[in-house]
């Protein structure tokens, strides 16, 4: 979530996020998330690894696992309680807090966070300077050319200020990290959740009640992981999806330049 400076409206908004949280992670997005740490092996020197807007700590809980020294930071109290129990090193803000060093870190993540924050140029100049040179910066944020965007337009759920007040293109984020002091070796567009099109579509099928996107979304994905056969299905959707842009989340990893 939105740190370290967020407004006071929105610190009104994210006080209560994971307030009904059970801190609990479905398996197959463990899955994706062993698969990104151990990428990022190869990075480790100062084993330490930054989790900006960590949420409910499912990245960090993976990486601690693989022997990371896990920082975080969050803006939501019950999400600072959980890191605080874990015996992470937490803050709401590491731009201020001295644990938090200059080059300190081989891996900085951002998982879901830019799209929440006003000045997320801000933040990629923060990651920066946290980064070691030669560390890394994975970055996923919603994907503003999408498939979903393109046929729902505004009416795409994630399309939902004030929570959401940047969406980005690929092409602008690549070039908003490079000035930041990144060079970005790897970006794809994945995923492609159609629930909200189908209600659209057929109106007569739906119950009225607002699509739940991520719920929705980890269904499907539960549904595409249950054989090697819907795994393959899966991977070759999702290069499609890359290749023409059009997958709901961009997915970004870039260096720290020396």
């Amino acid at each position: 979530m939105p740190t370290p400076s967020t407004s006071a409206a929105l610190h009104d908004l994210y006080d209560h996020y994971y307030e009904q949280a059970r801190f609990t992670t479905p398996a197959t997005v463990i899955a994706s998330l062993e698969v990104l740490v151990g990428s990022a092996e190869r990075f480790r020197r100062t084993g330490r690894w930054l989790d900006v807007g960590y949420g409910e700590g499912s990245l960090l809980t993976v990486a601690e696992r693989h022997g990371w020294a896990c920082h975080g930071s969050e803006v939501s109290p019950h999400a600072l309680e959980y890191g605080r129990r874990r015996a992470w090193v937490v803050t709401p803000d590491p731009g201020g807090d001295v644990r938090f060093q200059d080059g300190a870190f081989d891996v900085v993540t951002m998982i879901e966070l830019l799209e929440h924050v006003a000045e997320p140029t801000r933040f990629l100049a923060y990651a920066a300077r946290w980064l070691r040179p030669g560390g890394l910066l994975y970055i996923t944020t919603p994907n503003a050319e999408s498939l979903n965007r393109r046929v729902l337009g505004l009416s795409w759920s994630t399309v939902s200020p004030p929570e959401h007040l940047v969406l980005w293109t690929a092409v602008a984020l690549r070039r908003a990290l490079e000035p930041a002091g990144f060079v970005p070796f790897r970006v794809r567009t994945e995923g492609c959740n159609p629930s909200e099109i189908l209600a659209r579509l057929r109106p007569s099928r739906s119950s009225g009640r607002p699509v739940d996107r991520n719920q929705t979304a980890l269904t499907l994905s539960e549904a595409l992981s249950r054989s090697p056969l819907r795994r393959a299905i899966k991977a070759t959707l999702n290069a499609g999806l890359s290749v023409s842009r059009l997958g709901d989340t961009i997915k970004v990893w870039a260096v720290r330049a020396s």
